[in-house]
């Protein structure tokens, strides 16, 4: 069987753009947080604190939590290969790991964003 192969600098640049909602994001929490600038954080979180109760509703706000979460996706799909291979009467699924260690970096780094993030709706969410 033919194989997908995904370029895995093309997927870790894409991984890097999607990251950038959720970084200007969380600078902007950390500089109302550490430094009581208060002008970035209101431009951002009112739309991301008032999105509306769907589930899975995309908005502009959404690209902070979905941002990540494509990120991974796509990295972890150039990092690892997937291939069927018919043996006998059966199809085995096998996985490949190729090391780029700059997928590696992305995907590393989208899961901090997404803890941090879902740390702040959490404590967000309790708090009102």
């Amino acid at each position: 069987m033919k194989s997908i192969w995904i370029k895995p600098l093309t997927m870790s640049v894409i991984g890097l753009a999607l990251l950038l909602p959720a970084s200007f994001f969380l600078f902007s929490l950390a500089a109302r947080i550490f430094f009581g600038y208060r002008g970035m954080y209101y431009s951002i979180a009112p739309s991301f604190l008032e999105a509306s109760s769907e589930i899975i509703s995309f908005q502009k706000s959404a690209w902070i939590l979905y941002g990540p979460l494509l990120a991974i996706l796509l990295n972890v799909l150039a990092i690892f290969q997937f291939r069927l291979v018919r043996h006998s009467d059966k199809i085995k699924l096998i996985i490949f790991y190729r090391r780029f260690f700059l997928n590696a970096a992305v995907v590393l780094q989208s899961i901090l964003f997404l803890i941090m993030v879902l740390t702040y709706l959490i404590i967000e969410h309790y708090r009102y």
